[in-house]
């Protein structure tokens, strides 16, 4: 999170002015990802992020057959047969190339956020 504070220019503010800009963030992130999608893609969303095996599993075998492949899926699986608490892979992968494919520009949509939030900090002061 220090990252993004630094990279927001959050510095000079509270602790809990920092924490309002950066739920801030998160808020209309969050929106716009979801704001141009049809409740059926929230609702697959919704249920991979919600460990739902059995939509985690198509999503992957119709949307990326070989994933297991990925250099991105292989680290996320580092560690998980020796941690059990820790979150499984293909439920991080298949929730990271979901919004990928169905938020396509979502980098951009996110860099426009941050830019108008840094261009109107003095709200958060």
């Amino acid at each position: 999170m220090q990252d993004l504070i630094t990279e927001l220019g959050l510095e000079a503010l509270s602790p809990e002015q920092q924490e309002r800009v950066v739920e801030e963030l998160n808020m209309r992130v969050g929106e716009a990802m979801i704001g141009n999608l049809s409740e059926e893609q929230v609702r697959e969303y919704e249920a991979i992020i919600n460990g739902d095996q059995a939509v985690i599993t198509s999503w992957l075998e119709n949307n990326d057959p070989e994933y297991k492949d990925t250099v991105a899926y292989q680290q996320l699986a580092v560690g998980y047969e020796t941690d059990p608490d820790k979150v499984p892979a293909d439920k991080v992968y298949a929730s990271m190339a979901w919004i990928e494919k169905n938020n396509p520009n979502l980098a951009e949509t996110v860099s426009g956020i941050k830019s108008d939030i840094k261009a109107n900090l003095d709200q958060f002061a």
